[in-house]
């Protein structure tokens, strides 16, 4: 079964499909937007420049290289996803940009439709990326496999005006342009979910969620992300249980991630004197909202991986105060470097977390999180056990593993995709 996977991104776990596609033989093409070559002369030349800019650039760029697969097997349409990331880091509103997501997202789609999807037995696409395609496959009599990252629009958009009713300086312009086109886009991901012939979740959560949101149970495959390769052993922070309790958030700091309550539970923390909190990630909510930060809090933006995996070594625990995640990658990153996590009912990676490992509380809930940071405080040596069980975790979610688990549930689904199996024979939609 000849497959094209279709993301505009180069996620580690698009590429993890890719891979678990191209170690079955039948990754036909990887179609993605824009990709940085190691190999290509602009890498070239930026690593003969010998300025500290052009390094730091490098850097964000092999962020967006793709390393699973062949680069014969990748095509690439960078032209609108460029324009789209020079219009954000250029300080272009947000509205600005998510025009520009929007047409990005279609462009791409279509160009998959009428590139690609001839002559597959199979297309492998993402959410919102995916309709164009679909409907071209159901012409060609190519099976649909629909990737759902994360939770069900309707879902997500429940929380989003529960949340602004909450936190009403964030209620501004910006929050009803997005409302105006919730309906227009709930239409196309319910398209999308319709011809799917198989509908791949990264979670329990988010399977349940796109199930009440009207999806067909018998659909769904949930295949649980892998993580990062694990450390040998857990390394203790410096200073092991002694001084402040060091606690690290990675993500972007918005109000679906929480981080509005998190501020919130800081401030109410007995002896908060006594704690760290350092946060990475693009700052995406206002500074009032943000203040008052004192020394015990640090904003450190977006820094490389390799700056957040220290991070992670060096913490005593992680917060992901989530409202609604699919998965979460940074939980099973920050379990892989032997960091225990307190994490939410929301996100789909609290299926990882158990009593040895980290805690899991509900989430908009900041006396849950208050608490829970006050029993961290108390409990520095218990943190400390923690960190072997959470290396033990990850080790049982690597990515072979998730990988295996991909390719035996599309083989029970839709044929073995390693011995060329024909399209199912489903009713088409």
């Amino acid at each position: 079964m000849k497959s094209v996977l279709s993301y505009p991104g180069t996620m580690p776990h698009a590429q993890q499909i890719a891979l678990a596609l191209h170690e079955q033989g039948c990754l036909k093409t990887f179609v993605t937007g824009f990709h940085y070559s190691a190999q290509g002369w602009g890498d070239r030349l930026l690593r003969a420049l010998p300025s500290s800019q052009a390094a730091a650039l490098r850097e964000q760029l092999l962020r967006r290289s793709i390393e699973t697969v062949p680069h014969s097997l990748v095509q690439a349409y960078p032209a609108w996803e460029i324009l789209r990331s020079i219009a954000a880091r250029g300080g272009a509103g947000p509205l600005i940009v998510d025009r520009l997501w929007d047409l990005t997202s279609h462009r791409f789609d279509a160009a998959v439709a009428s590139r690609h999807v001839p002559g597959a037995d199979a297309i492998h696409a993402f959410e919102y990326t995916a309709l164009a395609s679909f409907q071209r496959a159901a012409q060609e009599g190519a099976a649909r496999i629909l990737h759902l990252p994360s939770l069900s629009s309707r879902h997500f958009e429940s929380i989003r005006r529960r949340e602004l009713a909450r936190w009403k300086q964030l209620d501004d312009a910006n929050a009803a342009y997005f409302s105006d086109r919730f309906a227009r886009r709930q239409a196309r991901r319910d398209a999308e979910i319709g011809l799917a012939d198989l509908i791949v979740t990264n979670s329990a959560l988010t399977a349940r969620s796109h199930i009440a949101g009207g999806a067909d149970p018998a659909k769904m495959l949930v295949v649980p992300l892998g993580a990062p390769p694990v450390l040998d052993r857990a390394q203790p922070p410096d200073g092991k249980a002694t001084g402040p309790l060091r606690v690290v958030y990675a993500g972007n700091v918005t109000l679906g991630k929480g981080v509005p309550y998190l501020l919130e539970a800081w401030r109410r923390l007995p002896a908060a004197a006594h704690a760290r909190l350092d946060i990475y990630g693009w700052i995406g909510l206002p500074a009032d909202l943000l203040a008052p930060a004192d020394d015990a809090i640090r904003f450190h933006g977006a820094r490389p991986r390799a700056e957040l995996f220290r991070a992670f070594e060096q913490a005593d625990i992680l917060v992901f105060p989530s409202l609604a995640d699919g998965f979460g990658m940074v939980v099973a990153e920050a379990m892989a470097h032997g960091l225990p996590v307190i994490v939410t009912d929301m996100a789909g990676a609290a299926d990882l977390v158990t009593p040895e490992n980290g805690l899991v509380i509900p989430s908009a809930d900041t006396e849950a999180l208050t608490q829970t940071l006050a029993w961290c405080l108390d409990n520095r040596e218990r943190l400390q056990a923690m960190r072997t069980a959470a290396l033990e975790a990850a080790r049982l979610h690597q990515w072979p593993a998730y990988r295996a688990a991909l390719a035996g549930g599309l083989g029970q689904r839709l044929g073995s995709p390693g011995q060329g199996a024909s399209a199912p024979q489903m009713e088409r939609t």
